[in-house]
C-alpha cells in the first residue's frame, strides 16, 4: 500500500464515523475516545438505514431520502457534514452499499479505514477482521495509526 506524505505527517484530531447499525453507536464512540486522545465533540457520526419514520429520531441518522439522482447530496444537514475536513473517516459499515461509498468518495478525509470485506478502493487502510468485532478493529486501527504517527 502507498501512503501519500501528508497523510503520514497528520495528527488526528477530527473523526467521521460511518455506521449502519444504530445500536453500535455508544459503544463505538465510548471505545474510540478511550483509544484516542480526542475529545466528543471532535467525532462526527452519521448513521445510515435504508428505511427510516417519517421524522429521524436522531440528527446523525441519514437514508436514501437524504441523496437524489447521480448521487447528489440532497439533505442541508449531510451536505454541512460532508463540507468538513477530517483527519479520520471511518466506516464501520458490515455490507458495502451504494450511499456508504457515496459519502466516502464526497468526503474531504486525510484518511480512509474500512473492513477488509468492503471495496478497498475506497480506503487508505482496511482491517481484516469480522465485521462483528469491533473492539478488535479499534485496536488494529490505533496499532497502525500509531505506526503511521497519527495518534
Amino acid at each position: 500500500m502507498e501512503i501519500s506524505e501528508n497523510i503520514i505527517s497528520k495528527e488526528v484530531k477530527k473523526v467521521l464515523i460511518i455506521l449502519d447499525d444504530i445500536s453500535d453507536k455508544e459503544f463505538v464512540k465510548n471505545d474510540l475516545l478511550s483509544l484516542f486522545n480526542i475529545s466528543e465533540e471532535k467525532i462526527t457520526i452519521l448513521v445510515f438505514q435504508h428505511k427510516v419514520a417519517k421524522e429521524p429520531t436522531s440528527e446523525e441518522i441519514i437514508s436514501p431520502a437524504d441523496f437524489g439522482w447521480y448521487g447528489k447530496i440532497k439533505s442541508d444537514k449531510l451536505k454541512a457534514v460532508l463540507t468538513n475536513k477530517y483527519d479520520l473517516l471511518i466506516n464501520y459499515s458490515k455490507v458495502d452499499n451504494i450511499y456508504s461509498n457515496l459519502l466516502l468518495l464526497q468526503c474531504k478525509a486525510g484518511f480512509k479505514v474500512g473492513f477488509k470485506h468492503l471495496d478497498n478502493r475506497f480506503y487508505d487502510l482496511t482491517i481484516d477482521c469480522n465485521s462483528n468485532e469491533l473492539e478488535l478493529f479499534n485496536k488494529e486501527l490505533k496499532k497502525y495509526l500509531a505506526i503511521l504517527n497519527k495518534i
